[in-house]
């Protein structure tokens, strides 16, 4: 006697072991979409088309455009955590390490992310706003603590860390420029640039 095949639960999307699982897939779509676009322009459909899934996939996962936008940002930012702690981990040299922190930030072109914030803010649950910040801010704590270390050892000048990490954040928006005044830099020559600046301060040298 054959053994009845065991059924998925209605509506659940099929699976496949070897790919990617389609909430990542859709999670995936989904930050790139909002931090290309925004969080008006992008949609549902949107997100299902270019992540090659049905509409009904993407809502058996999450049940509301605030839902997944919480979701998919919390989550980026959670990643943009752990592969700033392996850049630092790779480098000792703090001003490397900004450099390297720098072109990985400018290699992508994004939206500034208080904007973001800003247009997807009446969208959202009061919950969803702090898990939002909780997730930015592990980041902060992160660079914040690189700059204590290096202050600790002498090689930055004393300061409050947390501003810097702050204040290092909002240069790297510059990245989002396509020009700069009149002139295209790549993306390693724009981290460099901007690491000196934030290294030198503008004082006469």
């Amino acid at each position: 006697m054959t053994k009845p095949q065991s059924k998925r639960s209605p509506g659940r999307p099929k699976s496949n072991s070897d790919q990617p699982s389609m909430r990542d897939k859709v999670l995936n779509t989904a930050s790139v979409l909002f931090m290309e676009l925004g969080y008006e322009p992008v949609s549902i459909n949107m997100i299902a088309e270019r992540a090659g899934v049905t509409k009904a996939s993407v809502y058996y996962y999450f049940t509301n455009k605030a839902v997944l936008f919480t979701t998919s940002v919390t989550e980026m930012m959670t990643r943009i955590c752990f592969y700033t702690e392996r850049i630092i981990q790779a480098h000792s040299d703090i001003r490397t390490r900004l450099e390297q922190i720098a072109v990985a930030k400018m290699s992508k072109s994004h939206v500034e992310f208080e904007s973001l914030m800003r247009e997807a803010i009446p969208f959202l649950t009061q919950e969803q706003r702090e898990d939002i910040r909780k997730a930015e801010h592990q980041i902060h704590v992160l660079m914040a603590q690189t700059f204590d270390q290096a202050m600790e050892q002498g090689f930055i000048a004393k300061g409050d860390p947390m501003l810097l990490s702050h204040a290092f954040a909002s240069l790297m928006m510059i990245g989002n420029r396509e020009l700069v005044g009149d002139t295209s830099y790549t993306a390693n020559e724009l981290s460099v640039i901007i690491v000196d600046l934030f290294w030198q301060g503008i004082a006469p040298r």
